[in-house]
């Protein structure tokens, strides 16, 4: 009887150090497909700022693609940092891995990060070719080829919203953003780039037109909160 139950034991133990190693390599499994995935396919993005309103609030989560391959007029995109933080590997993966099941919501370095470190969510309002210009706050395209100027919400195929700043009639222009500028013409492989918010956040105005290489991915839907829920 004694050498019975000492088998079932030895047993019981085996099963479940089996279970226990099995759960183990099942999670490692699927954190290394999941990252794959993050990393080549489909990864979410938490927007921290008012940079995009009003179509992304401030704090809404959204997914993006680096598989976009082309980008046309109206799309938003994510902009790679202008400076990359410094990062461990160790690190960098337990930030990941604390991004991925809070949702976006917490992040391990976010708050100790500088804003140049930072990806950047933009539309993309001028493509390569274009000639473009801006007055109080609207930017005026004429695409390679054409005669004619037109604003942006005109041009565009799917209309989008930004908000705009109106100032006092006494406002130095030479304070913030520029809201108005002389024309520029965008060379190959040169994208114009916004912010949706005009009024108080750093895009082209400021850094001049960014490059295809600078671009990380393009954002396919908005989806948390859940109310705010929109295809792009």
């Amino acid at each position: 009887m004694k050498r019975n139950i000492e088998v079932f034991s030895y047993q019981l133990k085996k099963e479940r150090r089996r279970r226990i190693i099995s759960f183990i390599v099942f999670f490692i499994c699927l954190y290394v497909f999941i990252n794959i995935v993050i990393s080549f396919f489909i990864f979410p993005v938490r927007q921290n700022s008012l940079s995009m309103i009003p179509d992304i609030p401030e704090k809404s989560v959204v997914m993006l693609s680096p598989l976009a391959g082309t980008y046309n007029r109206g799309d938003i995109v994510l902009l790679n940092a202008r400076k990359e933080p410094e990062k461990k590997f160790l690190k960098s993966q337990a930030d990941r891995f604390v991004r991925f099941f809070t949702a976006q919501q917490l992040s391990l370095f976010e708050k100790n990060e500088l804003p140049s470190t930072k990806p950047h969510l933009r539309r993309i309002v001028g493509l390569p070719g274009d000639t473009v210009y801006m007055r109080d706050y609207v930017l005026y395209i004429k695409p390679a080829g054409e005669k004619h100027f037109l604003t942006e919400f005109e041009i565009v195929k799917d209309p989008y919203n930004v908000t705009f700043f109106v100032p006092p009639a006494d406002w130095d222009t030479e304070i913030g953003i520029k809201g108005s500028f002389d024309e520029i013409k965008l060379g190959n492989n040169e994208y114009f780039v916004l912010a949706d918010n005009r009024k108080a956040s750093d895009d082209s105005r400021l850094w001049e037109a960014v490059h295809s290489e600078e671009i990380a991915a393009k954002v396919l839907l908005c989806y948390f909160p859940f109310k705010n829920f929109k295809l792009f």
